[in-house]
């Protein structure tokens, strides 16, 4: 043995056969292992969503069928029809213009009676066609052992569920995702779905009926031709255009609200006609789509996983990488081949095999050899911070259930009206401009290194001052809420330029105690701020909407202030809900150096007024708000407010133990 230089023993032949058969056993084993827990996690459904959005991504890429056709009831027809729903003699002489195709689709309710001649000539002209495919509507599902039953139906007046060739139930159900992706055609009722009922009008003969039928939708919303239906009705196509085609009747203007997201969606929903219109064309077609079975499935994970077993206990580990990332890669191919056969390859727990089995052999071989596991160990390293790792050993705690007593600085705001304006949106653009909403405001308090606690739905909950220390976190709250104003007025400008009606908020800050930490339950937890002040300082946020203001701050928060570039209006002495004792609050005007050279005399005369006010001097006190109501561009709504509260104790004078405290009987 040489002094300094490492020794190793070298394995005798025997042993070298023994460490390979081990290795190999080893990794076999591992392999197998991972194959089952994988398959388990399969037979179970985690994750299935996943499956569900990556297959997504195969749909489309076909082309309509010439034989079918949508007639649509957009938003041209709309504005020269008129307001829907329309009168049915429009309905009766689109029929007369279809009188060539071979079935007729309405996927348009005729539930209630309208005026009975209109009616009756629409049942004639239905009866007089014999192809016409009339929709009906279960309103309710019961679900026996996994099967959809329909209850409630709604059907079309009697005289033309008389007329009508066929019914057949439109209902669109949607996954747990909100995406469309499969037809219900064996619902057990008194009807068969819309779209099997028109395809037997135009084969006359049966075809494949499943409960789920994955629908393969051939491309994006808009692929079908469509023809107006105030166009069809004033004969700019002839009725040849129509001859031997399934013609189908539905909405598509946006307003009528008869879309849905699909796989092919890409962010834009699609009629429900022309749902019907491509599960027809896939029935025609006869080539349905549907999983791999179980069985393959499993097969194929055991397969996969002992391959990668195999190289990784074999090969280099340079190629054995190679090799699995080729073997993933490969795989996601044969995905996409094997779909356009009708068959949807599980496209989640496969590739998951081969990074479960490879990463579980790496870890194997690395633990199992100490010098490979000093590379372990810094390989770790550069992943994870040294400090992050001792941080969380020497402190487990942190990751408890519990909280510290700290002094911060509370921040609420709220969107005023926003159950209004979400009527006024389609829930798609309401999504969008929430977020966009969300992001922007979000992005301020980040900047200024404010922690967001949460959403709760439009309103935002964020404090300074926690975990870590923050100098200046009142001021940095302030800031933020100002810069948050001046981005709400140019997002305003953006958004009435898209006709989306314009955000106002309302901001409430406070600063005082408060418990953060982690709470919650054992299972699950959020770090968080509880206590009077963080209470106080939501109460605050509600009470601008009385004055008209945007931001109110507690006498805390401006005292924290006082000596900072802020412009302050004393606003009232209140007394909030939930609250024993009355407090000053404040309107957190803006900063010095953004200040208009109004703002210094409304700040005056509303403060003069409002001493007057306390005093009960209600006249003089008018005359110093009306002076800030008419200095200020646009009024002082909480001049006006004030104005309107001295006229009506003009005239019903308080009780003599008054002491100014307005009394707020709601959150």
């Amino acid at each position: 043995m040489v002094k300094g230089i490492p020794q190793f023993s070298i394995p005798l032949p025997k042993q070298i056969k023994q460490i390979k058969r081990t290795r190999l056993t080893t990794s076999a084993a591992i392999s197998v292992i991972a194959a089952l827990l994988i398959s388990l996690f399969f037979s179970v459904g985690f994750y299935s969503n996943i499956q569900l959005k990556l297959s997504d991504y195969m749909y489309g890429g076909g082309a309509p069928l010439n034989n079918i056709a949508i007639v649509a009831i957009d938003d041209k027809s709309i504005q020269e029809i008129g307001r829907w729903p329309w009168d049915r003699g429009n309905f009766t002489a689109l029929i007369g213009m279809l009188e060539q195709s071979k079935v007729i689709g309405f996927d348009v309710a005729f539930f209630e009676p309208s005026l009975e001649e209109a009616d009756n000539r629409l049942a004639e002209a239905v009866a007089e066609a014999g192809n016409v495919v009339m929709p009906v509507e279960y309103t309710r599902f019961d679900v026996d052992r996994g099967r959809l039953i329909g209850k409630d139906i709604m059907e079309p007046i009697p005289q033309i569920k008389e007329a009508a060739a066929a019914l057949g139930y439109i209902n669109v159900i949607t996954d747990k995702d909100g995406i469309t992706r499969a037809a219900n055609l064996d619902i057990e009722g008194s009807y068969e779905h819309f779209a099997y009922a028109v395809l037997k009008q135009y084969l006359r003969r049966p075809v494949e009926k499943d409960q789920r039928y994955l629908i393969n939708f051939i491309s994006k919303p808009g692929a079908y031709p469509r023809y107006p239906f105030s166009e069809v009705i004033d004969g700019k196509y002839s009725k040849e255009e129509f001859k031997d085609k399934i013609v189908l009747i539905g909405a598509t203007a946006p307003d009528l609200h008869d879309e849905y997201f699909v796989p092919t969606s890409s962010g834009k929903a699609m009629p429900g006609v022309e749902i019907h219109a491509n599960t027809i064309q896939q029935m025609i077609i006869g080539k349905s789509i549907k999983p791999a079975p179980d069985w393959l499935t499993i097969l194929i994970i055991f397969v996969v996983a002992v391959a990668a077993g195999l190289m990784v206990s074999y090969l280099p580990i340079w190629l054995s990488t190679l090799l699995s990332a080729a073997i993933f890669t490969l795989y996601t191919f044969l995905a996409i081949i094997v779909f356009s056969t009708g068959t949807i390859l599980n496209i989640v727990y496969v590739p998951a095999t081969v990074i479960a089995t490879y990463t579980l052999n790496m870890i194997y071989f690395y633990i199992s050899e100490k010098k490979s596991r000093q590379k372990v160990l810094g390989a770790f390293e550069k992943y994870v911070s040294k400090e992050v790792i001792k941080h969380i050993l020497d402190n487990p705690e942190k990751l408890k259930l519990g909280g510290e007593k700290r002094t911060i600085t509370i921040f609420f705001s709220d969107i005023r009206g926003f159950t209004t304006i979400s009527e006024k949106l389609t829930p798609e653009k309401l999504v969008h401009l929430l977020n966009e909403y969300l992001t922007e405001m979000t992005n301020i308090i980040l900047k200024n290194n404010g922690v967001v606690d949460k959403y709760m739905g439009d309103a935002i909950m964020a404090f300074w001052n926690a975990p870590l220390d923050q100098p200046k976190h009142a001021e940095r709250a302030c800031r933020t809420a100002l810069e948050m104003e001046k981005r709400l007025k140019e997002l305003q400008k953006k958004w009435t330029k898209e006709g989306v009606p314009p955000l106002e908020i309302g901001i409430g800050l406070n600063t005082g105690p408060a418990v953060v930490g982690n709470m919650g339950s054992y299972d699950r937890f959020d770090y968080t701020a509880m206590g009077d002040t963080v209470n106080l300082g939501s109460r605050l946020e509600g009470l601008n909407k009385p004055y008209g203001t945007r931001i109110i701050i507690s006498e805390t928060t401006k005292k924290e202030i006082e000596k900072k570039p802020f412009l302050v209006r004393k606003l009232d002495r209140v007394m909030v809900k939930g609250k024993k004792e009355p407090i000053m609050i404040y309107e957190l005007v803006s900063t010095k150096e953004d200040a208009k050279g109004w703002y210094s005399d409304v700040i005056s005369h509303s403060e003069s007024g409002l001493e007057l006010y306390f005093k009960q001097k209600w006249s003089d006190a008018i005359k110093e708000f009306e002076k800030a109501d008419k200095i200020r561009e646009g009024g002082d709504p909480p001049s006006k407010a004030f104005i309107e509260r001295c006229k009506h104790f003009r005239k019903e004078h308080p009780l003599k133990d008054w002491d100014g405290v307005w009394v707020m009987k709601t959150k």
